[in-house]
Parts: C-alpha cells; sequence; structure tokens
C-alpha cells in the first residue's frame, strides 16, 4: 500500500471512529436522562395499531451498525468523507438536543418472538438501546446519510438491492416497534436540512454525469435547430465551469423543496381527521418531491411542451406552484415601470405582461417572442404569435452552459432577421434575472460592447436587474465560447 492510499485509509478510519465515539458519548446519556424523569410521554396516531409486528425485519434493523462501520471507507475523496462526517455531526447533535428538550417513549408492547436467531438480536436491542430516544429516529437519518454515500457506488442491480434495503432499514424502526410514524418524518426533515447546510460536490459531480449521460439539453436543439449554435465553442474553460457548478445551485433548490415536501408530509399526520386539509397536504407535499426532482435534473421543460403550453394534467397537478408563482408575479411586477425596456431598437425585455399592457405598449402584433419562464404558461395574445420560442429556464436556478449558447445564438438570429415591422420580446417571469442575462448578452454582442459595459449599460435602463454571481460567471463563459 503506497503511502496517498495509507492516508486515506487512515482518514477513513479515523471518520468511523470519530462517529462511533460521539454516537456512543451522546445518544446512551440522552436515554439515560429520558429513563430518569417521572414521566415521558408518547406521540403515537391511532392508525400505528394497525402497523404489525414483523420479526424477521430485525435483520436489516440491526445491519446499521455495519454501515455504521463501513460508509466512511467508501468516501473517496477527501472532500466527500468530510462531507458525511459534518453531515453525520449535525444529524447527532440536532437529534441529542431534541431527545433532551423533547423526550418521548415508545408506547407499544413488542410480542413474543420465537425464532431462536431473531430472538437473539431482540434480546440485544432490550439490552443495549431503550425505549427512549424516539424523536427524530437516528435510525431513519443514518440511513438516509448511508444512502447519500453509497448510491453513487453501486450500478443496476446491486443500486437496487442496497437502497432496498436501506428503506427496509428505516421502515424496520416502525415493524420491530422501536419507533412511531413521526419519528420517522423527523428524521427525514433533520437529514435533509444537514443535505442543505452541507452540500457535497461529489453528488453534484455524478448529477451533472447522469445528466450529461442522458443527453440533457432541454431539447433546445430541436426547437431552434442546429444553425443557432453556429461559432458556438464550448472550449475548456466552458467544459470546467459545467462540471464545477452547473448543478451545485439546482441541488440546493431542490433539498429545499424536498424539505417542503417532508415538512407537509408531517402536516398531513398532525391534520389526522381533517379531510380537506389532509388533501390538501398531501397534493402540496407531492408537488414539492415533484418540483424539486425537476431542479435536480435539470429538466426545465417539466411543465411546458415545445409550444410553451402546460397540458392540463400538469396544470392541475402543478396548480399550488402556479398560483404560488403567480401571486408572487402579481407582486413583484408592479416594481417594473415601464413594464418592458427597449434596450436594443426595436427589441424590449422584462417581465411576463397582461395582453391590456401589450396593448397599451402598441406590442399587439407582429411580435417575435422569446418566453424564457418556465413555470408559468405564456399569455394567449403572445402564445399565438406565428414566430413565438418557448425556452424555459427554471427560476433562480443555474442555467446550462449549452442550452445558454443555443438560445443567445436563436435570439441574435432573430433580432438580425427582423422584418421592417417587427418587434422583439423577451419575457421571463418577473424580468429580472433570465431575461436580463440574455439582454447582456445580446447587448455586448450587437453593440460590441466588452461584457462590464454591458452590464453598466442595461443597469442603467433597468435599476432593478439581479445578477449573481453565478450568473455574471456564466456570461464570462459564453463570451469566451463566442469569441
Amino acid at each position: 500500500m503506497d503511502e496517498k492510499r495509507l492516508k486515506k485509509v487512515n482518514s477513513q478510519l479515523f471518520v468511523a471512529i470519530y462517529c462511533l465515539l460521539l454516537f456512543q458519548l451522546t445518544y446512551p446519556l440522552t436515554a439515560v436522562y429520558a429513563g430518569s424523569l417521572a414521566a415521558v410521554p408518547s406521540f403515537v396516531f391511532d392508525f400505528e395499531q394497525h402497523i404489525p409486528f414483523i420479526p424477521w425485519m430485525i435483520l436489516p434493523y440491526m445491519s446499521s451498525g455495519l454501515f455504521f462501520f463501513l460508509v466512511p471507507f467508501y468516501c473517496g475523496q477527501k472532500k466527500e468523507l468530510l462531507c458525511y462526517a459534518r453531515r453525520f455531526t449535525f444529524v447527532t447533535l440536532i437529534a441529542a438536543i431534541c431527545f433532551l428538550l423533547f423526550p418521548l417513549r415508545f408506547s407499544f408492547d413488542r410480542p413474543q418472538v420465537e425464532n431462536p436467531l431473531f430472538t437473539m438480536f431482540f434480546f440485544f436491542l432490550e439490552k443495549y438501546d431503550s425505549p427512549f430516544n424516539q424523536a427524530p429516529s437516528l435510525h431513519v437519518a443514518y440511513a438516509c446519510l448511508f444512502w447519500s454515500v453509497l448510491r453513487w457506488k453501486f450500478n443496476g442491480w446491486k443500486k437496487i438491492i442496497l437502497g432496498t434495503w436501506l428503506l427496509m432499514m428505516g421502515l424496520g424502526t416502525l415493524t420491530v416497534y422501536q419507533h412511531q410514524v413521526i419519528d420517522l418524518l423527523t428524521a427525514c426533515i433533520l437529514v435533509q436540512f444537514s443535505f442543505i447546510l452541507f452540500p457535497n460536490a461529489i453528488e453534484q459531480e455524478h448529477n451533472l454525469r447522469q445528466e450529461s449521460g442522458q443527453g440533457g439539453r432541454s431539447g433546445y436543439e430541436r426547437t431552434c435547430g442546429e444553425g443557432n449554435s453556429e461559432g458556438v465553442n464550448l472550449n475548456s474553460d466552458g467544459e470546467r465551469f459545467e462540471r464545477r457548478i452547473s448543478l451545485t445551485r439546482n441541488q440546493q433548490l431542490a433539498n429545499s423543496y424536498y424539505l417542503a415536501g417532508w415538512i407537509f408530509m408531517l402536516l398531513v399526520l398532525l391534520c389526522e381527521g381533517r379531510l380537506l386539509l389532509l388533501i390538501l397536504f398531501v397534493w402540496i407535499a407531492l408537488l414539492c418531491f415533484a418540483v424539486g426532482y425537476n431542479y435536480l435534473r435539470g429538466n426545465t421543460g417539466f411543465l411546458k411542451d415545445h409550444r410553451g403550453r402546460i397540458p392540463m394534467v400538469k396544470k392541475v397537478f402543478y396548480a399550488p406552484y402556479q398560483l404560488a408563482y403567480w401571486l408572487i408575479w402579481r407582486f413583484f411586477r408592479k416594481k417594473n415601470n415601464p413594464p418592458l425596456m427597449e434596450l436594443l431598437p426595436r427589441c424590449y425585455v422584462g417581465p411576463r405582461l397582461n395582453a391590456s399592457e401589450l396593448v397599451a405598449l402598441g406590442l399587439e402584433r407582429n411580435l417575435v417572442v422569446f418566453d424564457l419562464a418556465a413555470e408559468l404558461e405564456d399569455i394567449k395574445l403572445l402564445g399565438a404569435m406565428e414566430k413565438y420560442y418557448s425556452f424555459p429556464l427554471l427560476d433562480i436556478a443555474e442555467i446550462n452552459v449549452h442550452d445558454a449558447h443555443v438560445i443567445l445564438g436563436a435570439m441574435l438570429s432573430a433580432y438580425r432577421n427582423l422584418d421592417e415591422h417587427e418587434n422583439m420580446v423577451i419575457h421571463c417571469t418577473m424580468g429580472y434575472s433570465r431575461s436580463m442575462l440574455f439582454a447582456i448578452l445580446m447587448t455586448r454582442e450587437l453593440l460590441s460592447l466588452d461584457l462590464n459595459k454591458a452590464i453598466d449599460q442595461v443597469k442603467s435602463i433597468n435599476r432593478y436587474v439581479v445578477l449573481r454571481g453565478y450568473a455574471i460567471q456564466l456570461m464570462k463563459v459564453i463570451v469566451a465560447g463566442r469569441s
């Protein structure tokens, strides 16, 4: 074993021992504290009385100890190992605080087990564990942490078996009568917080490779044709940019949606007996999980078809999501005065407008429309235009470098070929970021400005422009790719 490999193994062993010591210094002490109290309450939903006791589920449940020790050795890079240790520390310490502040006790009596093998495991469980330390379930939280590392180490049927086993490890907390349902949901909320606070660059790289492997280019080539990418040089800088940050922000946004989904699932249980609220919260929870998944995958067209229309089924399912965006749009668009700004001759850029505003601006006919909003369908007046192009981009998310090149190429081509009586409209939902980013890039290229001067010029016309660091870096890569 060479020196580099030895250092790596030593680091992995150190983290494994550290995690074990941290657990042993917190979990037993909080259990002793809860056991010393005169009375410890339980939190049980009525339906939990129907959860069956399944003795053989003790096997995946008890395998947690094996994963506990082995998982650090699957962290192939130092930053991955450090991220795992940070997440483990956060989850363990926050759970310990919860055990102290809100002690709970498991309230069901465990049936007698006859199988000798299972009896041995249950004897060990009763001797070394306790009915306390309930919410959040560290068993479930750790299973999620294990999966966050191991999911990238296996493929095919091995990955399916691993995922199924870890799922049974979590569900086994219910079927071996060790935890209540609220313990599982609070564990999912806790571990989701850890994913947000301590993002793993390794996960982002794997997500990016999966997206590239599936040819995830949002269908823009089919919309515009190959000609719109002419002159584009996806150089090494652009490739490094994609590898480094293409999904960093998207993953954080996805985890935020997942967190909201778990919170609404908890609200579902707390609304026991209130049917309408239960249906509403289930709906919103599933919606949050779906939106989070699409942000994670960078699926910009998860709502709209190639014509910019949203199918009725999606309109119904995503109705709360679209309603929230519609309300935000109604509020924030009041800042835009004028609602659309002529940043280039006959090129108007800004937020999504209603028909009366377009008529007031004299922009009700002969338009070339570029709709960049992924979350709301365009108004019929614009959607019916012969030259209407839908390029949905996820709100406040990273933009794929290749897609940005394609969109910019399509805009430049359309602008240079405007008929004498035509005007061009570029809009997103709010008009602060997505549309302005491309307005800056068009201004730079058409007026032969450097990037900083183009930014200053657009900001001098629209002081509400929002350009985050990743957007500026993206523009630099785009400029380099077109030079």
